[in-house]
């Protein structure tokens, strides 16, 4: 179209037309932003597990700082079951929801050299990152074990002092809470012990659980021990009932996917070990695999497991439960 033998008017007008039909298709053609890409959301739970011989292994893996790396494929895992590598079969990154129950040692062993004073802000600095669906309840263990702060997702209903009074019922306490949890409204379960051990409750005749109870009944949980163990010195670690306590609670640290701390008597301590365990839960992945070994023979298992950094990438831990008893035939 020759615009210079057109009248101005009809020049006008068809200028309009034409920005119209341009503007018209610019939206069919708008250039694609950030906001528009739809990234599908991870599925809210894992799939089910059809095979019942399956093994399945909650596993932590954290890089600097203790931090929780998300992100990894199965590809940079591996699972060794009594030295022998086994095929993943199921994989799954856990980032749900999880419910803490906090066990806290405020028995009179805690006065000493004012040992109670690093559990003021324990709680406070482990749930300093929690998500909005996180609960957590508290269970104190002067003379008896007894829940204090029942399920709950407001930090602001733990106490900010404890008594330090009374014989110590650790293994009672740390019972109830693995009681306790089974009725947590989250998937992921974990508690966090602070104590110095010495668990010598009243007398026997009013002791209610004992070391092999206690073991037994954990590890039929799917529940994650981690203890902070309060020592004024390798003296205090040394003597005997506190020297049983903390093989004790290693073990159960150990068997059940945990982690066990010796800490000074130190709150400034206590709090950075407490959020470094928060920080390393804070993602885990779920791994499964058919043991190459079939025998049901009711033997424990070894279970160690390897994780591999992304190329150039830092240097990464992985942790689960040191075992598992296989089933045995009937």
């Amino acid at each position: 179209m020759n615009f210079r033998t057109l009248p101005p008017a009809a020049c006008l007008l068809c200028l309009v037309s034409v920005a119209l039909a341009l503007a018209q298709a610019g939206r069919g053609a708008r250039p694609t932003s950030p906001s528009d890409l739809k990234i599908p959301a991870a599925p809210a739970q894992p799939p089910p597990v059809t095979d019942p011989g399956m093994v399945l292994l909650n596993v932590s893996v954290t890089g600097p700082r203790n931090a929780a790396v998300p992100g990894l494929g199965r590809e940079r895992f591996q699972v060794f079951e009594d030295g022998v590598e086994q095929a993943i079969q199921y994989f799954w990154e856990d980032s749900r929801p999880m419910t803490v129950g906090f066990v806290f040692d405020d028995s009179e062993r805690m006065s000493e050299n004012n040992k109670a004073h690093v559990l003021q802000d324990a709680a406070q600095s482990f749930l300093k990152g929690k998500g909005p669906s996180d609960e957590f309840f508290l269970v104190r263990m002067s003379n008896l074990a007894a829940v204090h702060v029942s399920f709950t997702t407001d930090p602001a209903r733990l106490p900010r002092a404890y008594p330090a009074i009374g014989e110590t019922a650790l293994y009672d306490a740390i019972h109830v809470a693995l009681d306790v949890i089974k009725e947590a409204a989250n998937p992921r379960k974990f508690l966090f012990v602070i104590t110095s051990g010495g668990d010598r409750c009243c007398s026997d005749n009013n002791k209610t659980t004992t070391d092999l109870q206690l073991t037994s009944f954990a590890l039929k949980q799917s529940v994650q021990i981690f203890t902070v163990f309060v020592v004024d010195s390798v003296d205090d670690l040394n003597s005997e009932f506190v020297h049983r306590d903390a093989n004790l609670l290693n073990d159960l640290a150990s068997w059940t996917g945990g982690r066990m701390y010796n800490a000074p008597n130190s709150s400034h301590a206590v709090e950075a070990l407490a959020a470094e365990v928060a920080r390393g839960l804070k993602t885990q992945y779920i791994i499964g695999y058919k043991p190459a070994r079939a025998e049901r023979d009711g033997k424990r298992r070894g279970v160690r497991v390897k994780v591999t950094s992304p190329d150039g990438g830092p240097k990464l831990d992985a942790w689960t439960k040191a075992g598992y008893y296989a089933p045995k035939e009937r």
